[in-house]
């Protein structure tokens, strides 16, 4: 016993040291930074490095800035909508910056109707430079700040001079000179230091900034001072990040990550902070650009990050698996309560600071990565020529062919070899045409009999066995779970799509407990898992299934090149149509009982039904269309053609969407739509802006909504149309999917 006791007090003390060290080569890099810092003066982009340490406020106003802060609209308030199209010519003030290149560099590969130059604000002679004929100039020149423990009026003169000075300077050059949008990056300081360990800070949209040094109230005088000069003609934003991280970034992530491949364990505190990768940034970046609009805006990623976790996962990409240990966090806690530099160094690696989440979304998505992808990128090796062998597995042919063909020509184009699990449908051959290989698997989608059930794991462990695939892809529930185990069982990546809960999951009940241990037991270890909704991903979240590989997708996406824009019909008779399974939870009772009343009241009128027709409703179909109430097409193969012909798609569905595909492709098509309060359709409708969305299982309110649609001019039904290509055109593009697959097979 006395053995044991004292070979535990061996390994706390080894634990221990470790943590000292850590926080010992924490300190000795801090003040390399300092040095370094004020010895360069460097002009360079205002990211986050060290916190500051708090100097007396009252700082006094520099010229330009109002006492006042300037009203300005939020962004996540505004409807933001632009055209890929449209040429826009920036200008970066700013040379050799970390956010600058990566943007500019961003653009060139991702955006090439954005073309961008590049101002040295070291360059005497800047002001001489013409800004006339630039749609946007991006400010991103200023002095990082550093930790000091005494600071001279001359450094901190220095501060303001570049962050606010200059930056006010350039937004009145740039409004001269006629430019339309002046884009400024501000920081999470504004707001203060983080919250010391052990506290929670969280900034939501009534939290005034609040500087606790000369460093944020540089930033914070800039902010208010560029703001200021905002008018109709001259948009002004301001961007006010957390902390920026990526390939070759600077400030604490490179220390964070120095410290993950070297330790190997670290405390285990409960943290929360906004971060934001590089790349999400230059996603909205160019996306504001596009729109050309002003606001306040706070990007960051999609998930908090917890700073032990950040660690173990930096190690893991790595290949240095790092142990979190709450053995180690009294160290952490002694350092917090320790006046000085080691209560500042515990309080910045584990202090709390968050933006609410609400005031980072916005009207297109620009958080392309999550942040366990995030990590891979900057701290892996993305393998681009390797030829992998890819497996899909689906319940339908269906699924595979019309929502995830691109993904499949994609990565045969790249060269891998793709094969397909599924029961045997008519676009299997197609598929087979393009060049993948298939595998025949039958399943039962709707039954639950045990035997069936263990008879569809089995096939998929055998399949997997003697292929051998590199990574494994899995859609709809069944694939998903036992697809997943399987490949687990040989240790192949996995990951998941989940394309919607379904009544089993969705419905409180034993099939839903069952399916939440089901997943939660298949997807241990997955390498990822999207999701086409928030709803369905909080779910996840609440039952603790794979909490970490979360990761939102647009859905399905649409392609748009397939389902393009159609000229809106100018037939007097106006055309609704129906096309979805025709089942009751999908709302076809309250279609068709909608279509009864308006045919009785409205002569102009005509209601389309179209899909696979359940056996309950065939009956009911036949009369309704025998009577001239609706017109049923049947199955249809060209879905794009068909839409182009009609006025409006209805979809009053009220099952468990993942993202419904026929709201996106209707709204590709340029036709309005009307739809459902519900996960997977609401994020597709603006209310009055391309559509309308109506309670659940209302046929009252579907009713009032198509007279609403009927009473419209042609003309605004039409713009109705316009408006709903642009939104998909933002925000739900297939090519988003397929490049977040595409990095999947990056990552193995």
């Amino acid at each position: 016993m006395k053995k044991r006791n004292l070979k535990k007090i061996k390994i706390a003390a080894t634990v221990l040291s470790i943590a000292g060290g850590a926080v010992a080569a924490y300190k000795v890099y801090s003040r390399k930074k300092i040095k370094k810092s004020f010895d360069n003066d460097d002009i360079n982009d205002s990211v986050s490095v060290v916190t500051p340490v708090s100097l007396d406020s009252g700082y006094p106003l520099r010229p330009g800035v109002p006492a006042k802060d300037p009203v300005t609209p939020l962004g996540c308030d505004l409807k933001l909508t632009y055209d890929e199209n449209v040429p826009k010519k920036v200008l970066i003030t700013g040379a050799g910056s970390y956010i600058g290149e990566s943007v500019k560099a961003y653009a060139s590969q991702n955006y090439p109707s954005i073309s961008l130059d590049t101002l040295d604000m070291l360059d005497p002679n800047w002001r001489d430079y013409d800004f006339s004929g630039y749609d946007c100039v991006y400010h991103v020149a200023g002095i990082a700040h550093a930790d000091v423990g005494k600071v001279t009026d001359e450094q901190k003169e220095k501060y303001y001079a570049v962050n606010t000075d200059l930056a006010i300077e350039v937004a009145s050059k740039a409004k001269s000179a006629g430019v339309s949008q002046f884009i400024f990056m501000s920081s999470m300081i504004v707001y203060g230091d983080s919250a010391p360990f052990g506290k929670e800070k969280m900034i939501d949209r009534y939290t005034a900034p609040e500087p606790s040094n000369f460093y944020g109230d540089s930033k914070w005088q800039a902010d208010k001072g560029v703001r200021a000069l905002a008018d109709e003609h001259f948009k002004v934003a301001v961007l006010r990040p957390p902390m920026i991280y990526g390939k070759d970034s600077k400030g604490n992530y490179p220390l964070l990550a120095k410290i993950a491949k070297k330790t190997p364990a670290f405390p285990d505190i409960e943290n929360k902070r906004s971060m934001l990768y590089i790349e999400n940034l230059c996603e909205f970046v160019c996306k504001l650009i596009m729109c050309g609009e002003g606001g306040i805006y706070f990007p960051q990623n999609r998930e908090y990050a917890k700073t032990s976790e950040l660690v173990r996962k930096i190690g893991k990409v790595s290949g240095k698996i790092v142990k979190k240990l709450k053995l180690l966090n009294p160290v952490v806690k002694i350092a917090s309560a320790i006046p000085g530099k080691s209560r500042q160094l515990a309080n910045k690696a584990f202090g709390n600071s968050c933006y609410k989440q609400d005031i980072s979304q916005y009207s297109f998505e620009y958080r392309v990565y999550d942040l366990s992808s995030s990590i891979k990128k900057t701290e892996g090796n993305f393998s681009t020529n390797k030829s992998k062998k890819i497996l899909f597995l689906v319940n339908h042919d269906v699924v595979i062919y019309n929502f995830r063909l691109e993904i499949v020509e994609r990565f045969i184009a790249d060269g891998h070899e793709v094969h397909i699990s599924s029961p045997y449908g008519e676009r299997i051959d197609d598929l087979v045409a393009l060049g993948a290989k298939f595998h025949e698997i039958t399943m039962d989608r709707h039954g639950m009999n045990p035997k069936d059930e263990l008879k569809i794991y089995l096939a998929y462990k055998k399949l997997i066995r003697e292929l051998k695939p590199d990574i494994v892809l899995g859609f709809t529930i069944k694939p998903n779970i036992y697809g997943a185990m399987a490949a687990r069982k040989f240790g192949i990546p996995f990951v998941a799509n989940i394309t919607g809960l379904g009544t089993a999951v969705e419905n409180r009940g034993w099939k839903q407990r069952l399916f939440v241990y089901l997943y939660r037991y298949a997807f241990r270890g997955i390498q990822r898992v999207f999701f086409q909704n928030e709803e369905n991903r909080k779910f996840f979240v609440d039952n603790k299934i794979a909490v970490e590989a979360h990761d939102l997708l647009p859905g399905s996406g649409v392609n748009l090149e397939r389902f393009s824009y159609v000229e809106y019909p100018e037939d007097e008779i106006i055309k609704f149509a129906f096309i979805s399974r025709i089942m009751k939870e999908k709302g076809i009772d309250q279609y068709l009982e909608a279509a009864k009343v308006i045919k009785k009241k409205y002569d102009n009128v005509e209601f389309h039904v179209c899909g696979f027709c359940e056996e309950e409703y065939d009956g009911k179909l036949q009369e309704m269309n025998d009577e001239g109430i609706v017109i049923y097409h049947g199955m249809i193969r060209d879905v794009a053609e068909f839409m182009g012909k009609m006025h409006c798609i209805v979809h009053p569905t009220f099952y468990p969407e993942g993202l419904s595909n026929v709201l996106l492709e209707a709204c590709a098509t340029g036709r309005p739509i009307i739809t459902t309060d519900r996960s997977g359709c609401r994020e597709v409708v603006d209310d009055g802006y391309n559509g309308y969305m109506i309670p659940q299982k209302d046929s009252k309110g579907l009713i009032e909504a198509i007279e609403k649609f009927i009473f419209l001019k042609n003309f605004e039904r039409k713009q109705m149309g316009l408006n709903a290509r642009k939104k998909v055109e933002n925000v739900f593009d297939r090519e988003i999917v397929v490049k977040k697959y595409n990095d999947e097979i990056k990552f193995i």
